[in-house]
């Protein structure tokens, strides 16, 4: 992409996805930045807005944004190999999902990019309901990731109905998006407000002070992955000369 328009001034690039807003915005967002129009992700994304209106990016997209300056800053950051595991999660205060909207009956999934690892979803009797009362939620997860991390959080409810003609769906309460590779080496700690989650779409729902927190811990050794990643064999700081 880069390369063709550098080729003649008279060059299109047409960017499209399946709703041209946010898949498509991203990729020409992180185009800014790597031609070095901008150097901060937040003059990308109001070009964007102002050039796109509506186009929705969320806290997730200008966290990778942010990976990408982070890329071709003066001094580059070079993302690391190392594996994460995440021991638990806390939500508090309690977000209010439930019929009574004093509680909800949560449970995690998380992903490796398109492709779900590990659910703490069973069945609904045995699922915990947790009410204002207590505070926060804790999920226990003790699993080990690398890469592209999608965590998304449920709240699980039943219709009305015996138990046997009951139908149990689900509503997000939130989902957050983050690479390994680009958490400080001496992180134990993740914490994410709700302006730096996504998919908190109905604001009564929320607390105030609404966070999630990620007990976490990096691995010691780097482990091989199968892709090469771009930022290996690529002179960030030079592209441009």
């Amino acid at each position: 992409m880069y390369n063709w328009l550098l080729q003649n001034p008279k060059n299109v690039c047409v960017v499209h996805c399946l709703d041209g807003r946010a898949a498509s915005s991203i990729l020409v967002g992180a185009m800014f930045i790597f031609c070095n129009l901008y150097s901060t992700p937040g003059p990308a994304i109001r070009l964007l807005y102002a050039k796109r209106p509506g186009i929705g990016l969320s806290p997730s997209h200008r966290r990778y944004l942010g990976y990408m300056c982070d890329l071709l800053a003066d001094k580059p950051y070079c993302p690391h190999f190392k594996p994460l595991t995440i021991k638990s999660i806390t939500v508090s205060p309690i977000p209010f999902f439930n019929k009574q909207r004093n509680g909800c009956r949560p449970y995690c999934d998380v992903l490796i990019g398109e492709t779900k690892i590990y659910s703490t979803c069973t069945d609904f009797e045995r699922m915990k309901e947790y009410r204002v009362q207590d505070g926060k939620i804790f999920i226990p997860l003790n699993i080990t990731v690398q890469g592209d991390v999608v965590i998304s959080m449920y709240h699980l409810r039943s219709t009305i109905g015996s138990r046997l003609q009951a139908k149990v769906t689900n509503t997000q309460i939130f989902q957050l998006q983050f690479h390994t590779g680009f958490i400080p080496l001496d992180t134990t700690v993740l914490k994410f407000t709700k302006p730096e989650l996504d998919a908190c779409d109905v604001p009564e729902k929320y607390p105030q002070l609404f966070q999630v927190t990620l007990d976490v811990e990096l691995q010691p050794h780097d482990k091989v992955i199968d892709l090469t990643p771009p930022w290996e064999h690529y002179c960030t700081k030079d592209h441009l000369t």
